[in-house]
């Protein structure tokens, strides 16, 4: 059943990717929102594949070498998930967001978090689990979520809480609630798999709102007011 799911989960994810594709052309950076959002996205394409592959691949060094980079890409990949905030910020004028200060702050938070994964990443021990159906490799050091996660996550709600009381705008929040409550709630499955859809949920979401805060998209009757303005 696991198995399964990884699998229908890349499905959608590599929707969203092509679908994400639109976006790049409309931002005149290389460096945006939308291509830190697509890079993400990307990830969980390979990441759900690795996985859902595992038993067919069978155990050996090819699949610790395939889930080895999992980690390294995630440690890469998911640190720019604040970059994505930031720029979610700018684009709805939040008056921090718009300081000097603040794209130095979150240039070096998102570096310093790609580092710090680096070097954890690099005293990583992996182990060969079969479980629900599903064969992958895991680390032995892990232990909770990790701090690289918990300040990503943090930084996202501190920025989408910004955002719903600028704009009203509530769907990053709740994406970023969804993803804290099915991570902190144990759900009395026999699956890990189901816990990857909240997950989804939330990059369906970040999207979402990447869509209707982007300025190069019309918004007509669905403009968000923002302090008497509407953002079109």
């Amino acid at each position: 059943m696991d198995t399964i799911l990884y699998f229908c989960y890349s499905f959608i994810y590599i929707i969203l990717f092509i679908t994400g594709m639109l976006f790049i052309r409309q931002d005149r950076s290389f460096l945006s929102s939308s291509s830190f959002l697509l890079l993400i996205t990307f990830g969980l394409i390979v990441d759900n594949l690795i996985i859902a592959s595992g038993k067919f691949i069978g155990d050996g060094p090819l699949l610790e070498m395939l889930n080895a980079s999992r980690f390294w890409s995630h440690g890469f990949i998911t640190p720019t998930l604040i970059l994505f905030g930031w720029g979610m910020a700018k684009r709805v004028h939040i008056p921090f967001s718009e300081k000097n200060i603040a794209s130095y702050f979150f240039f070096f938070l998102t570096v310093g978090l790609i580092i710090y994964e680096f070097i954890i990443n690099m005293h990583k021990t992996f182990v060969p689990v079969y479980k629900y159906g599903v064969l992958r490799y895991v680390s032995m050091e892990s232990s909770g979520p990790p701090l690289m996660v918990l300040i990503v996550t943090f930084t996202l709600l501190v920025i989408s809480l910004n955002i719903y009381v600028r704009t009203r705008w509530i769907w990053m929040l709740l994406g970023v609630l969804v993803m804290i409550v099915g991570s902190a709630i144990p759900i009395p499955l026999e699956s890990s798999a189901v816990t990857n859809a909240f997950e989804l949920i939330f990059l369906c979401l970040l999207w979402l709102t990447n869509y209707k805060l982007d300025p190069h998209f019309p918004q007509k009757e669905n403009s968000l007011e923002i302090q008497g303005k509407s953002v079109k």
